[in-house]
């Protein structure tokens, strides 16, 4: 492994210091890195005293299956995600978990090493505990949006909330550069695939989503009404 600077990795942990101890603070506040590449993968539980994994860039996966039954989360920059064995899942049923890098991610690993030193910082190690919190409020999100019983208004909720993280404007719309084939955004809404398919073709025709030659997602038009304070509302 490599060596990073987690405060030149992530700029937003630098807020939670003042700024006359930013210099020492990013010097003594240095992890291991580690890659991944896009494609399967299996993350090793840390030693104790470790805090997790700190994404720092790309995308990663997460399904977790119980019985016949799964349902995916989707993670990216500043998510910490925590590797447990499967048998940490759930106590009573039977359950399975599965990590896919969507796309080339690399990792800040907070091991018991590093949690040490960010005990000297403590407004740190609490951006790091809310980075979990905001993870499972937006996983919230996006159990929410499954709820709808109209599959075409899910993709178009699950696109405008992934655009919150991803999005770019660019002069036809905008740009969600994530490889979603229709069966992952099936597990992300928990619908079939050929329903999302067929809900797909129906907001292509209306205008409002499309996909590039090279995978990328396009949004077309303003979020909906409801989303009117989106981030990327006022650049629309």
């Amino acid at each position: 492994m490599t060596a990073i600077a987690l405060l030149d990795a992530d700029p937003d942990l630098a807020d939670a210091i003042d700024e006359a101890e930013r210099i020492r603070a990013r010097t003594a506040l240095v992890a291991p890195s580690m890659e991944v590449e896009a494609g399967p993968w299996e993350p090793e539980p840390l030693a104790d005293g470790g805090v997790g994994l700190l994404v720092i860039e790309g995308a990663l996966l997460r399904e977790v299956t119980a019985g016949d039954v799964g349902a995916m989360e989707l993670l990216g920059p500043g998510d910490v995600l925590v590797p447990q064995p499967d048998e940490a899942v759930a106590d009573f049923v039977e359950a399975a978990v599965q990590w896919f890098a969507l796309l080339p991610t690399q990792f800040a690993v907070l091991d018991a090493e590093v949690v040490q030193r960010l005990s000297q910082w403590p407004g740190v190690l609490a951006t790091v505990i809310r980075r979990m919190a905001e993870r499972s409020a937006r996983q919230a999100v996006v159990q929410a949006i499954c709820h709808n019983p109209r599959v075409d208004v899910r993709l178009r909720e699950l696109f405008w909330h992934l655009a919150e993280r991803w999005g770019r404007v660019h002069p036809d719309g905008v740009v969600v550069p994530l490889p979603l084939s229709h069966q992952r955004l099936a597990d992300l809404i928990g619908a079939h695939r050929p329903s999302v398919t067929t809900a797909m073709g129906e907001l292509t025709r209306a205008g409002t989503l499309s996909r590039r030659d090279d995978g990328d997602w396009v949004l077309h038009g303003a979020p909906p009404e409801k989303l009117r304070h989106h981030r990327l509302a006022a650049a629309l």
